[in-house]
C-alpha cells in the first residue's frame, strides 16, 4: 500500500525503495519521523518521536515539523505566516481531519480559534520513488485572513553534518554549481527577477558525503517559475530544515470568505546511492509526469535556427536560401528567429505587433512555411509573448497594459516594457493574437523568450492592496497562455527560453517540451553547464546548438568538440551557413546523420556522470538506454604528455558480451570488462573528443 494510517496518529508514505513517515505528536504538531530508505513495518515508530531534546528549549524548535508557523515559540524559519483579524500573526491548530485515497493523504489543520484551515497534501508515486506536497490554505469565517508567506513544502532531516548544492550563476554562465555546508544559520536560495532566472534554480540537494554511487541525498524541485525562495537552515538543536516555495519577499494574498489559495507542488525524494540515482528518479519521473505527453516519448527533431546568419535582417528569399542548404544537411527543423515581425530592425521597436513584416515577407509567412515543407523541414519562429517595445502598435493602444507605478517613469530593459500578464484582458488577447498566427501558418516549433527582468509591479487595472498578488498571478497568466495554445495546437512544439536559461524549473517543464540552457554557446563552457543542469533536469530537454565562434571567451574550438558537446542533447545547429563552405556544410551533415542514430538513447536513456573537468582531465558522459550506450569522451588541454585514459562504464550486465564503435574500430567486451578495467581512449592535444556507441551483441 503506498500509504499506511495507523490510528489516524501515525502514517507512513511507501514507495518501493523509500519511506516517508509523519505523525501527530501528543502535542498536536504533523511532524517528520523518518526520511529515507523504506522501513516496512509501521508498528516500528510507534512511540517515536522527532523531538530532538536539548537543554532550555521548547516548542517548535524541537519539532521537525510539517507545517510550521510564525509566532508561537516558533524561532527557525517557518513555512507559513498568516493575519487574522486583530492583526494576530500566528497560527495554532488542531488536525481536524486525516483522508487517505489511494495514493493521496491530506490532513486538514483548523486553527483553534479563528475559522481558517491548512491542507496539507501529499502524494506517493510508488514505482517512481517520489513523494509530491503541496498545500492550500482556506478562509472558512467571514472576515479577510491575510497570507503572508505560503511555502509549498517543508522538510526536516535529523543531525548535522550536510551540505547544500545549488548554482551561482547568472547570464552566460547559468547552471554554475555550488556546494556549501549547511552546518549554522539559514541558506538563502531565492529570486526576485519575475522568473526563475539565471543566478540559482528552486530545486533543495542537500547530502551526507555523497558522490556520484555513494551516499545519502535528499532533494526536491518546485513546479513554479516565478519569484521562489529555498531556505536551508540548521536549527540550533542539531536538525536540518529546508523549505520551498513562492519567495515571500513582495508577497501577500487576502483571503476573503470562503476563498482558497493553493500554493504550487514540491516533487521530493531520497537516494541512497549518491547523486546518480537521484538523476536517474528525476529524470525518468519527469518523463511519465511532468513533459507535455504530445512529445514525451517523441525525440526532438535537429533544428536549424537563422539567427547568426541574418539577425534582424531577415528576408524572405534569403531565409529561402537558407533553408535550402539547412535541408541539405539532414536538418529537420528550420527556425527563424527575431526580426520576422513588424517593425522589427533592431530591438527598439516591433515587440507586440505579431504579423509578419510586409516589406520583408509580401506574401506573409506563408511563403516560407510552404517552402520549409516542400523541402521537407518543419517550420518555427520566435516570439516574446511577455514583452512589448514602446515603438509599436500594441502599446500606443494599450498604453496601460505594462507593470508601472504611477508616480515613477517607467524603467526599460533591452528597449522593452513588461506586459501585465496577470490581466485576464491581456493573456486573452495574446491567446487570440497567436492562435491566429498557428492557424494561419503551417508551424510547428515556437521558441518563447523572455528578455528582461520584472520591475514596478503595478498597474492601474487593479486595486492597489492587491499589488503584492501580481508576481503570482503574473506567473498564472503566463501558464494560462502556453496551456490555452498547447490544448489548440497540440501539434507545436514550445522550447522555453528566457534570456538563455532563465526559465528551467519543473513548472516550465509542465507547458513547454524543451529548455534553452544559455546563449553561451561555447562548447566546454556547455559541458560545465550540462553537466550541473543533468542533476534534476533530464538530456531530452537541453537544447544545445553549434554555432560559429559565439561564446563567452571566443575560443577556437573544433568542429568535433563542439557538435559532441552539443549532441549531449538535443541538438541544433546555428552556424552562419552564408559563410560556412559547402565542404563543412557535408561534414556537419555527417555529425547530424550520426545524432540521428544515437538521439533515441542520448534524449530517453539513462545519463551517468563518469568524469568531470572540475576534478578530471576529461569529461566523460554515458548514456544508456536498455541494450545501447552512447559514450562522449572530452579533453580540454594535454597535460604532461598524458593521452591515455580508462573510462569505467556503468549500469551494464556483468556477463553479456557488446559490441564496441569507436573511430571506425570494433571489438567485443563484456559488461564486467568495461565496468571494471574500462575501455581505454586515447585523447590528445587541446579540445580533444570522442563519441563511442556500444550494443549488446
Amino acid at each position: 500500500m503506498p500509504i499506511i494510517a495507523r490510528e489516524n496518529k501515525l502514517f507512513a508514505l511507501q514507495t518501493q525503495e523509500t519511506s516517508y513517515i509523519l505523525a501527530i505528536s501528543e502535542e498536536g504538531i504533523v511532524e517528520n519521523l523518518y526520511w529515507g530508505k523504506k522501513i516496512e513495518r509501521l508498528e516500528d515508530f510507534a512511540g517515536v518521536s522527532s523531538k530532538n531534546a536539548t537543554v532550555n528549549m521548547q516548542g517548535p524548535q524541537l519539532f521537525r515539523e510539517e507545517c510550521s508557523s510564525f509566532g508561537g515559540m516558533c524561532f527557525k524559519e517557518a513555512s507559513m505566516k498568516v493575519t487574522f483579524p486583530g492583526n494576530v500573526r500566528d497560527f495554532r491548530y488542531q488536525v481536524k481531519d486525516c483522508i487517505v485515497e489511494k495514493e493521496k493523504l491530506e490532513l486538514v489543520l483548523e486553527d483553534r480559534f479563528y475559522p481558517f484551515a491548512v491542507h496539507l497534501y501529499y502524494e506517493v508515486f510508488p514505482e517512481e520513488n517520489i513523494i509530491k506536497k503541496w498545500r492550500k490554505a482556506e478562509n472558512l469565517g467571514d472576515e479577510p485572513v491575510v497570507l503572508e508567506r505560503f511555502y509549498s513544502g517543508e522538510f526536516g532531516l535529523p543531525g548535522e553534518g550536510y551540505e547544500s548544492i545549488n548554482y551561482k550563476g547568472r547570464w552566460g554562465a547559468e547552471f554554475m554549481e555550488y556546494s556549501e555546508p549547511a552546518e549554522s544559520g539559514k541558506k538563502v536560495y531565492e529570486s526576485l527577477y519575475g522568473l526563475t532566472a539565471h543566478t540559482v534554480n528552486p530545486v533543495f540537494l542537500v547530502h551526507r558525503h555523497a558522490d556520484e554511487t555513494q551516499g545519502d541525498v535528499y532533494y526536491g524541485a518546485l513546479e513554479y517559475s516565478g519569484n521562489f525562495k529555498c531556505v536551508v537552515e540548521a536549527v540550533n538543536s542539531g536538525w536540518l530544515n529546508v523549505l520551498l516555495g513562492i519567495s515571500d519577499t513582495d508577497f501577500q494574498w487576502t483571503l476573503k470568505k470562503g476563498q482558497c489559495f493553493e500554493a504550487p507542488a514540491v516533487y521530493a525524494g531520497y537516494s541512497d546511492r549518491g547523486f546518480e540515482k537521484m538523476s536517474h528518479t528525476m529524470h525518468r519521473f519527469c518523463r511519465k509526469h511532468l513533459m507535455p505527453k504530445e512529445l514525451a516519448e517523441k525525440p526532438l527533431p535537429v533544428l536549424y535556427n537563422s539567427w547568426y546568419s541574418t539577425t534582424f535582417d531577415v528576408q524572405c528569399e534569403e531565409q529561402k536560401k537558407l533553408a535550402q542548404k539547412a535541408a541539405e544537411m539532414g536538418i529537420e527543423l528550420f527556425v527563424i528567429d527575431d526580426g520576422w515581425f513588424e517593425g522589427r530592425e533592431d530591438d527598439k521597436a516591433g515587440l507586440g505587433d505579431w504579423y509578419a513584416d510586409s516589406s520583408k515577407f509580401p506574401n506573409g509567412l506563408q511563403e516560407l512555411s510552404e517552402e520549409v515543407h516542400r523541402l521537407g523541414m518543419k517550420f518555427g519562429v520566435w516570439i516574446e509573448p511577455e514583452m512589448v517595445n514602446p515603438n509599436s502598435r500594441l502599446f500606443r493602444e494599450h498604453p496601460d497594459w505594462i507593470y508601472a507605478y504611477p508616480t515613477r517613469e517607467v524603467l526599460m530593459g533591452r528597449n522593452q516594457y513588461e506586459l501585465n500578464m496577470s490581466d485576464p484582458q491581456v493573456v486573452d488577447y495574446l491567446i487570440q493574437v497567436f492562435d491566429d498566427l498557428l492557424s494561419q501558418t503551417q508551424i510547428e516549433y515556437i521558441k518563447w523568450d523572455m528578455n528582461r527582468y520584472a520591475a514596478e509591479i503595478g498597474t492601474p487595472l487593479s486595486a492597489e492592496e492587491s499589488w503584492k498578488e501580481l508576481h503570482y498571478r503574473n506567473t498564472q497568466g503566463i501558464y494560462r497562455l502556453i496551456r490555452t495554445l498547447r490544448e489548440r495546437h497540440p501539434q507545436v512544439e514550445f522550447e522555453a527560453c528566457a534570456s538563455g536559461g532563465g526559465r528551467v524549473d519543473f513548472g516550465a517543464m509542465r507547458y513547454f517540451d524543451e529548455y534553452w540552457l544559455s546563449d553561451n554557446t561555447d562548447p566546454l563552457d556547455r559541458l560545465f553547464m550540462q553537466e550541473a543542469y543533468s542533476r534534476m533536469y533530464p538530456a531530452k530537454y537541453m537544447r544545445a546548438w553549434l554555432t560559429d565562434d559565439f561564446g563567452m571567451d571566443h575560443r577556437k574550438v573544433p568542429l568535433n568538440f563542439w557538435l559532441h558537446s552539443a549532441m549531449c542533447g538535443a541538438l541544433g545547429i546555428g552556424v552562419d551557413l552564408n559563410r560556412v563552405p559547402e565542404q563543412k556544410r557535408k561534414e556537419i551533415g555527417k555529425y547530424i546523420e550520426t545524432y540521428k542514430e544515437i538521439r533515441k538513447t542520448v534524449q530517453f536513456g539513462d545519463l551517468y556522470r563518469l568524469s568531470s573537468l572540475k576534478d578530471s582531465d576529461i569529461e566523460a558522459v554515458w548514456y544508456l538506454k536498455e541494450t545501447e550506450g552512447v559514450l562522449f569522451a572530452f579533453l580540454d588541454h594535454e597535460r604532461y604528455g598524458n593521452a591515455q585514459y580508462f573510462i569505467r562504464l556503468r549500469g551494464l550486465s556483468e556477463n553479456q558480451l557488446y559490441r564496441i564503435e569507436a573511430d571506425g574500430e570494433v571489438c567485443e567486451k563484456t559488461g564486467a570488462f568495461l565496468m571494471n578495467r574500462g575501455l581505454e581512449v586515447r585523447m590528445t592535444g587541446d579540445y580533444d573528443s570522442k563519441l563511442i556507441c556500444v550494443k549488446a551483441v
